[in-house]
């Protein structure tokens, strides 16, 4: 028996060392691109949602969304369970799951790091820590006890910020329990504790890292960052460290394909399944598209526009994408592009009547119709609100005629407050004789941005208003907005929660200078932002959000945009794909069937 044993064991060992050097790792790698390039990886410090939808795999926040549910329905993650609202709306109260871990880094000196409720609090202070300007502060802006007074007395103290200060907002009752007491009740405050950058980060690391913490993220999600090639290539593994998760198939809708495909793929298989994800930002369109056709990417996130008719002619698969396989999700995203006039500039922006005029005339004068029947090819949905369909709050019986296209409105409003051509040399000169030249500022990443850039260059022209566009790489747009260096820009924003007080809060004055980009100041809009916040889902909250809408229409400090419709391509050996309206990505719930891709490749 002893001579058989080590009989069987050598042949097994001849086996594997006679085997191809590839057959023994068949690692399941999904490659993809993103269509701007990332910002980086501190959580509490990024703002574009190519970033947070690294750290979406990096990080986990106490709730997060169920995968398959729509509409979708909070869930618990490191929290054991969703708590119920105490003391009046005012109290939320969560247990963390024991036993979950960091991913392992030199930060730690070689011992497994448990996540503990201190971490929690550490991490929502960060939001107020006036050394990093986060551009979500406004989330804990004027919201737990203590706070607002303890960021106070930072700024006081050059910036130095007391961690260690215990506040009433922020309550660590023992290792795993945190308390959080709101100043007054926030209807929405559970999904912030869903956001993919609302996540516990660890102090060690923090304070190891400086200044350097964008490269080097260390969370409890299931994967972590391997490598990153900023701006050309992000690399993630799979968290040795992780507990893995299930799918939960409770709230999926049977009648549903994309649910039913999910769940014979995945059931009873522990996450995550991939090895590697390897995200490339290719912001031409036409080579991003070109690395899916080539089979070099497994998913084509957001078909680019500009290839709509050779994906979906007539509406349809192309016939040579359905003999591959390819399937194809469309998504009425719960976003809204918009172009934003800075309300600081001395040419665009203001309050008073020729200010306002100027920017309604711009406003009507741009042809809308234009941009979603040429740069869209028809796959969009003019918006009426910042309140994109599918978001608590959407009013769908909502018009906004002040943003129709009128061209003939427009240029009676700029020669009623003085907007007239004095030199006759076919442009128009502000009330004062100056002369009026805006400058509009455009992501430069891809061709439907420049035709966009191009279609309002044409609709100021046709009323004698000279604009000049100025192409700027994504991140350094981002930041000129924040920091109100332009005049006016394009911009869009997907829906952090599903409440209009997520888009609406784009407008709240305070918010200047992080999510505000028009600084747009307004004390009656600011008083009906606050007065919806007390308010739950009902009659008497949409109408403040409708008078809000009216103010915006009014001083229109934004050309309302459109709300995309994006077609997400993926090849059939991607296996659990179905695109969330909230999340970014669902890099943890996919699987890889290697031998269909390599039998593909042949």
């Amino acid at each position: 028996m002893r001579r058989l044993a080590l009989l069987a064991a050598f042949l097994a060992s001849a086996l594997l060392a006679a085997a191809p050097a590839g057959a023994a790792v068949e690692r399941k790698v999904l490659r993809m691109a993103f269509r701007t390039a990332e910002t980086g990886f501190d959580p509490q410090r990024i703002f574009d949602r190519y970033s947070v939808g690294i750290c979406e795999n990096l990080f986990e926040p106490l709730l997060t969304y169920d995968y398959l549910a729509r509409p979708v329905r909070l869930v618990p993650l490191v929290a054991e369970a969703i708590p119920e609202a105490e003391e009046g709306g005012t109290r939320y109260t969560f247990r963390i799951r024991p036993g979950i871990l960091f991913a392992e880094d030199p930060a730690f000196k070689g011992q497994r790091r448990e996540l503990v409720a201190r971490d929690i609090e550490y991490s929502i202070k960060r939001f107020r820590d006036p050394k990093y300007a986060s551009p979500y502060e406004w989330l804990f802006e004027n919201k737990l006890v203590g706070l607002d007074e303890l960021a106070e007395a930072a700024k006081k103290q050059g910036g130095r910020f007391d961690y260690d200060t215990r506040i009433r907002g922020l309550e660590v009752r023992d290792e795993y329990t945190i308390s959080f007491k709101l100043k007054e009740p926030d209807y929405n405050f559970l999904y912030v504790l869903a956001m993919p950058n609302v996540v516990p980060v660890a102090r060690e690391v923090i304070e190891a890292y400086g200044d350097d913490t964008m490269a080097h993220p260390v969370g409890t999600g299931p994967f972590v960052l391997k490598d990153w090639v900023r701006r050309s290539k992000i690399v993630l593994e799979r968290n040795p460290n992780h507990r893995g998760y299930e799918l939960d198939t409770r709230y999926a809708d049977p009648s549903d394909e994309w649910d039913r495909r999910a769940i014979e793929a995945l059931r009873g298989k522990r996450f995550p399944l991939l090895d590697r994800v390897e995200i490339y930002p290719i912001e031409e369109e036409q080579p991003r598209f070109l690395a899916f056709v080539n089979r070099e990417h497994d998913l084509l996130d957001e078909t680019p526009f500009e290839f709509i008719d050779q994906v979906l002619p007539n509406g349809r698969l192309a016939p040579g994408l359905a003999r591959q396989g390819v399937m194809v999700f469309r998504e009425e995203q719960p976003e809204i592009t918009y172009d934003v006039f800075n309300l600081d500039d001395a040419v665009v922006g203001g309050y008073t009547p020729e200010r306002v005029a100027l920017r309604r005339a711009m406003v009507l004068a741009h042809d809308r119709d234009q941009e979603i029947g040429i740069v869209r090819k028809g796959q969009a949905l003019a918006a009426q609100s910042p309140v994109p369909p599918g978001v608590v709050g959407f009013d769908p019986a909502f018009r906004a005629a002040q943003q129709d296209f009128d061209p003939a409105r427009a240029k009676a409003l700029l020669d009623m407050f003085g907007y007239a051509d004095r030199n006759g040399d076919g442009w128009r000169e502000r009330p004062d004789g100056r002369p009026l030249v805006v400058d509009y500022k455009y992501n430069s990443g891809n061709q439907s941005n420049r035709q966009l850039a191009e279609l309002w260059s044409k609709s100021m022209a046709a009323i004698g208003i000279r604009m000049e566009a100025q192409a700027v790489q994504f991140a350094d747009l981002l930041n000129d907005k924040r920091v109100g260096k332009f005049q006016m820009a394009g911009s869009a924003w997907i829906a952090d929660y599903p409440d209009a007080q997520n888009f609406l809060q784009l407008l709240y004055g305070p918010n200047t200078g992080q999510s505000n980009e028009a600084r747009f100041k307004l004390a009656e809009f600011d008083r009906l932002y606050l007065g919806s916040q007390a308010v739950p889902d009902s009659p008497e909250r949409n109408a403040l959000y409708r008078d809000m809408n009216r103010l915006l229409l009014a001083y229109a400090p934004w050309r309302l945009g459109v709300h995309r419709i994006f077609n997400h391509l993926q090849y059939p050996w991607v296996k659990g794909y179905k695109k969330h309206p909230i999340l970014y990505t669902n890099f943890k719930y996919l699987d890889l069937d290697v031998a269909a891709r390599q039998a593909a490749m042949r």
